[in-house]
């Protein structure tokens, strides 16, 4: 099955159901903690996943905001749209092309969330993202999602 197969079925599954209603709550400001992420975090430990595309990432401009985070770092693919404006920025999109990231895995990750939040300002919304190897999945990790969203 074609990698574009695989995401087409996986619109339907029910992980991508789950992550569809945690990050709309999570893009309308309701981030309270529910029944479905609850189900993730036990999962995926996703509170101590941050994946990167930009400037948080190791050795670049803002890596230091990452460094009260001691972990490790591995490589992973998110499926979306990726551009430059003032800053990076990424849309996470089902069925649009891979965008390599950089994935921390730390679990001091949950005591700096607000921090982090903070850095990243009114122009990022942190949401849950699948991460694949290829047409594996690695895990579910956070990731900053322009507000505006990258159009197709």
């Amino acid at each position: 099955m074609a990698a574009r197969d695989y995401d087409r079925d996986l619109v339907e599954h029910p992980l991508h159901l789950l992550l569809a209603r945690v990050n709309a709550a999570r893009r309308n400001g309701t981030q309270a903690a529910s029944d479905g992420e609850r189900v993730l975090e036990q999962a995926f430990r996703c509170s101590q996943r941050l994946a990167v595309y930009g400037t948080l990432a190791p050795g670049e401009a803002n890596a230091h905001i990452l460094a009260a985070c001691p972990g490790t770092w591995s490589l992973g693919e998110v499926h979306g749209r990726r551009a430059l404006r003032d800053y990076p920025v990424f849309t996470y999109a089902h069925g649009a092309g891979v965008i390599n990231m950089q994935v921390l895995h730390s679990q001091n990750l949950p005591e700096h969330w607000s921090r982090i939040d903070e850095f990243e300002g009114g122009h990022y919304c942190r949401i849950l993202v699948p991460v694949f190897e290829g047409r594996r999945l690695l895990t579910i990790a956070n990731l900053y999602e322009a507000r505006d969203p990258i159009a197709p």
